[in-house]
C-alpha cells in the first residue's frame, strides 16, 4: 500500500493530537512468522542494488514492512510471507523515488512507470525499480489462474499510470479539487494489489463470476474509502509541514471552507461510513437468501475472501497505521 513521504516535519510545525484506533468490528490477526520474516527481508532490496548504505537501510526499516505484510497475510509464512513483505518494500522504494528524482515532472514520471509497467507482464527493465517490481510480479503470478492474472495486472496498471496525475499536481502547484484527488488516489492507495495478493497467500481466489459480485464491489470500494481517510488523517501533520496539499483533510478545507477541527471530523465521518458500508454489504452478501443459488464450497470460498482478504486488508492497514514510526516517533 502505498504510504507517503518518509521525510520529517519540521519540529515547530503545528500538531493535532494524534487520531485514536478505532474499534473494528473484526479481530487484527498476525503471522506467526513476523519475527523470522523480519530478520530476512533486507536480502531481497539488496539484491537489487538498494540500501547501499546505512541511512538507506535504517531509512527502510522504519517503515516497519514486515510488520504491515504480517498484518495483511497472516496466514501466510515462509516464501509466501516474504512475497508479501517484497511487495510492501517496493512500495515504500517507489515511492522514494517519486519524491527524491521523479515525482515533480509527469514526462520523467511516465517514463518510470513505463518501464514498470514492462513488469506486469514478467519483462524486466534493468532499471532496478522495474527489475524488483518484474521479480514481485512473476512470483505473485506463479500457479494463479488467468482470471486473476488479469485482474491483478489491470490494478497494477492503474496504480502506476495514475501517479502522473500526482506529478502534474505537483508540478504545477496547484493542488487537486476534491473529486480528482478520491479518483487517483483511490488506485495510487494501493489496496487493489494489496487485496489481490490476500486472495493468493490465504487461498481464496475467486473466479470472475464471484468477483464480480455486487455487494463484494461495494466492500472493495469501501476498503478503499476506509484507508485513504485513514491514511490521509495520520499522516496530516506531515503532509500539511512539507506542503503537500493533495490530502483529504486538506481538500476538505480548501473546497468547502472547513476550519482544520471540521474538516478533521467530516474525515472521521467519511471513514466511519465507509466502514458501515464495508460491514453491512458483507452481511448481505454471506445472507442465505443471497447466496443460496451458489454451492456450499462457492458459499464457503466467499466467507474466506471477505474474512481472509477484505478484513485483513481494512485491519491490517488501520493497525499499521497507528503502530508504525512511520507516522508515530
Amino acid at each position: 500500500m502505498t504510504p507517503t513521504a518518509e521525510t520529517t516535519a519540521p519540529a515547530d510545525a503545528p500538531r493535532h493530537p494524534a487520531p485514536a484506533p478505532l474499534a473494528l468490528p473484526f479481530p487484527g490477526r498476525t503471522s506467526p512468522d513476523l519475527r523470522a520474516a523480519h530478520d530476512r527481508h533486507l536480502g531481497w532490496p539488496k539484491s537489487f542494488g538498494f540500501l547501499a548504505s546505512e541511512a538507506e537501510e535504517s531509512h527502510h526499516l522504519k517503515g516497519q514492512f514486515p510488520l504491515i505484510a504480517a498484518m495483511f497475510y497472516p496466514n501466510a509464512t515462509g516464501a509466501e510471507l516474504d512475497l508479501g513483505v517484497d511487495q510492501q518494500s517496493w512500495y515504500f522504494l517507489f515511492d522514494d523515488a517519486l519524491d527524491e528524482r521523479w515525482g515533480r515532472s509527469p514526462d520523467r514520471v511516465r517514463h518510470l512507470v513505463g518501464l514498470v509497467k514492462e513488469g506486469v507482464t514478467g519483462e524486466a527493465s534493468p532499471l532496478p525499480l522495474a527489475a524488483a517490481f518484474a521479480d514481485m510480479r512473476r512470483r505473485s503470478c506463479r500457479g494463479m489462474p488467468e482470471d486473476w492474472r488479469r485482474r491483478s495486472a489491470a490494478h497494477w496498471s492503474s496504480y502506476l499510470d495514475h501517479h502522473v496525475h500526482e506529478a502534474r499536481s505537483r508540478r504545477d502547484g496547484v493542488p487537486m479539487p476534491l473529486s480528482t484527488y478520491l479518483r487517483v488516489r483511490r488506485h495510487t492507495i494501493g489496496v487493489a494489489p494489496v487485496i489481490d495478493l490476500a486472495e493468493r497467500l490465504s487461498s481464496c481466489v475467486l473466479p470472475d463470476h464471484l468477483y464480480t459480485l455486487p455487494h463484494l464491489s461495494v466492500m472493495r470500494e469501501m476498503a478503499r474509502t476506509f484507508v485513504i481517510c485513514d491514511n490521509d488523517l495520520v499522516s496530516l501533520d506531515k503532509d500539511a509541514a512539507l506542503g503537500e496539499p493533495n490530502n483529504l483533510v486538506l481538500c476538505l478545507e480548501r473546497e468547502h471552507g472547513l476550519s482544520r477541527p471540521e474538516a478533521l471530523a467530516r474525515t472521521r465521518r467519511r471513514r466511519a461510513e465507509a466502514l458501515d458500508l464495508f460491514t453491512a454489504a458483507q452481511r448481505a452478501l454471506l445472507d442465505p437468501a443471497a447466496t443460496g443459488h451458489l454451492d456450499p464450497a462457492e458459499r464457503e470460498l466467499l466467507r474466506r475472501y471477505c474474512t481472509e482478504a477484505l478484513q485483513t486488508t481494512v485491519r491490517g492497514a488501520h493497525d499499521w497505521h497507528h503502530a508504525s514510526t512511520r507516522y508515530h516517533g
